[in-house]
């Protein structure tokens, strides 16, 4: 565990690095300093054993103030503590399409990323080592390394759909199939993980703590100190903490608020907010299903990337193992398949975040773009090209109300007009401000964001 330490002694010294935040984004980037960096956390939720997450399963999620005009339910999550979102995401560890960093040369949709995929792909490799990942290759994926783990057990449907189709994969995850962690048991509570199979940073403090690293827990950051364009440290309830530079890594929420009370006018700062929109798809098949060794064990890539994304969303499939879903026919129990499609969304800038008349963060969200709907709707048209077999009933369910992926509010890029950081997380104008997370996204992929923000951040420390 890192040394916990008093607001006392965190103030009584000038650190090299004071980093705003403890989960993904945070540890990453501080795994990519060099050995020896004096690096404070400053987390301002709870410090908690394993039992304690457990038993209060979300205590921690915090109540986001919003604004929402889109007609639909709309959730997001946010938990405060040690740790942050790392101790509830399911796991799942995709990389996102060497497409996505490109998405306005190829398909005239969105912005181009600053940086390519080819440049990302060594700092991905380095997180799937360290989260420990498995899974099994793709063409679609160029990979520089092997799976650090072989794949789980597919279901029986996901085998029959791989042997016949290159575009179904084995799902990589982080819900241990070997290494430091159980292996996974395949109950399909992954938010929760009774047995620590998943990664998360209080589950892999120990590998990725460093000598020179501390953690002031309880003590909420308010806003950055900056001096003569330059950030000196950071303000909280209690006083300042003094660094040489500050990597703000609150969450795509908070980061921005961070950053705004910091007095930073960036025209895009806090907009252009997105997640992906996702839709629950049930199919009756004329194979059996289910017996995987994991509660998602399979993606499908056939609607994921092509000239179609000229008009609509690519949308990336996932097969469930859990819940069962049965069909009432004698011998056709397991006949059926539950998918879920997630969509790209374009980020739009009217959805945002701002400063509420109490300094804290406000949503305003007006709704997916019509590129992500359309996306929806035309990948359920077209599950007859990408299911290798006969489909004797689609059971559309409904939208989720979150993918608890939180992006885009601190977006990079080259022009400070137009983006907040650089292509390695720097703020424009600022010397020695970092927002670090998948606020930096300038686009929304269909894949989770989690592998691909803790590799931007391991990149960004390995830049300074």
């Amino acid at each position: 565990m890192l040394d916990q330490i008093s607001f006392q002694t965190a103030q009584a010294r000038q650190w090299d690095v004071v980093i705003v935040g403890s989960s993904f984004a945070a540890l990453f980037f501080a795994l990519g300093l060099p050995r020896n960096t004096q690096v404070l956390f400053v987390e301002k939720g709870v410090v908690e054993p394993d039992s304690q997450t457990l038993a209060t399963q979300g205590r921690t999620m915090e109540t986001i103030a919003q604004t929402n005009t889109s007609g639909l339910e709309k959730n997001w999550v946010s938990h405060a503590l040690f740790g942050g979102n790392s101790n509830y995401w399911w796991g799942q560890t995709p990389r996102f399409h060497p497409d996505d960093f490109q998405t306005a040369s190829l398909f005239g949709q969105g912005e181009d990323w600053p940086l390519s995929y080819a440049e990302l792909e060594p700092y991905y490799a380095e997180v799937e080592a360290m989260m420990e990942v498995n899974g099994s290759p793709s063409a679609a994926l160029p990979r520089s390394t092997p799976f650090p783990y072989p794949p789980h057990v597919p279901t029986r449907t996901e085998a029959y759909f791989r042997a016949r189709d290159p575009g179904w994969i084995a799902a990589p995850s982080a819900r241990s199939t070997g290494g430091s962690r159980p292996p996974c048991c395949a109950n399909g509570i992954c938010n929760i993980c009774p047995i620590g199979a998943r990664f998360s940073i209080p589950n892999a403090i120990e590998r990725l703590a460093r000598p020179g690293m501390a953690l002031l827990s309880e003590a909420e950051v308010r806003a950055v100190v900056i001096e003569a364009g330059r950030a000196t440290g950071v303000s909280t309830p209690k006083g300042e903490i003094r660094g040489n530079v500050i990597a703000v890594a609150a969450n795509a929420l908070h980061t921005p608020a961070i950053l705004m009370r910091s007095d930073l006018t960036l025209p895009a700062l806090g907009r252009y907010l997105h997640e992906q929109p996702a839709q629950y798809v049930t199919l009756d098949l004329p194979i059996p299903g289910l017996f995987g060794g994991t509660s998602i064990t399979g993606h499908g890539y056939g609607l994921y990337s092509g000239a179609f994304r000229r008009e609509h969303a690519g949308v990336l499939i996932e097969i469930f193992n859990v819940p069962a879903k049965i069909r009432p026919e004698r011998g056709r129990l397991t006949h059926r398949v539950s998918l879920k499609l997630i969509a790209e969304d374009l980020p739009k800038a009217e959805n945002r975040v701002m400063l509420g008349t109490d300094g804290a963060a406000h949503i305003t969200w007006t709704g997916h773009s019509d590129y992500a709907r359309q996306g929806l709707a035309r990948a359920i048209e077209r599950l007859p090209e990408v299911i290798p077999t006969d489909i004797e009933a689609v059971i559309p369910g409904k939208l989720t109300t979150t993918e608890a992926h939180i992006q885009g509010t601190t977006r990079m890029g080259a022009d400070a007009d137009t983006s907040v950081v650089d292509k390695r997380c720097q703020v424009h104008g600022v010397q020695g401000l970092l927002a670090l997370g998948a606020g930096a996204f300038p686009t929304g992929s269909a894949a989770n964001p989690t592998l691909t923000l803790s590799a931007l951040s391991l990149m960004a420390g390995r830049a300074l």
